[in-house]
């Protein structure tokens, strides 16, 4: 039964067909790997220039602004412990903290160590461990 099944034919057929969808489907994932480290990038590119909004010597509640509008914008894109890491340094650097200066920029120093973990990691975020008390609800002049 099989033998008139599998015929020399069916092989020309069928293995060029099987060789093409895995070639699209590799193809596919590789483009949406791209594009998610794509996004990464820029995202984390802007993180990082408003960073300076955040020292003492340097405070400006505008550059504070574009942090919040990017830290909302990261929890589509970024891993768990980048997000993590951000909360923490909302937490430190909020207006009232009693985080001294030099812990602050260690803190800061985590994020910019997680930022950089997650962008040579290269992977796809799949899931998140995440949950809706993690997200701070912040604005610009906390």
């Amino acid at each position: 039964m099989i033998e008139n099944f599998i015929t020399p034919d069916f092989i020309k057929f069928f293995l060029p067909l099987a060789g093409a969808v895995i070639a699209w489907v590799l193809n596919e994932r590789r483009k949406r790997t791209w594009e998610e480290y794509r996004r990464k990038e820029e995202c984390y590119s802007k993180l990082l220039a408003s960073l300076t909004g955040f020292y003492t010597y340097a405070a400006d509640a505008g550059v504070r602004s574009k942090f919040i509008e990017e830290y909302k914008k990261s929890w589509m894109y970024c891993s768990d412990e980048v997000i993590k890491a951000m909360n923490q340094m909302i937490y430190a650097t909020k207006v009232g903290s009693t985080v001294t200066p030099e812990c602050q920029r260690e803190i800061i120093g985590g994020l910019i160590v997680e930022i950089r973990k997650d962008l040579l990691n290269r992977k796809l975020t799949k899931k998140t461990k995440l949950n809706p008390k993690d997200y701070i609800h912040v604005g610009p002049g906390n």
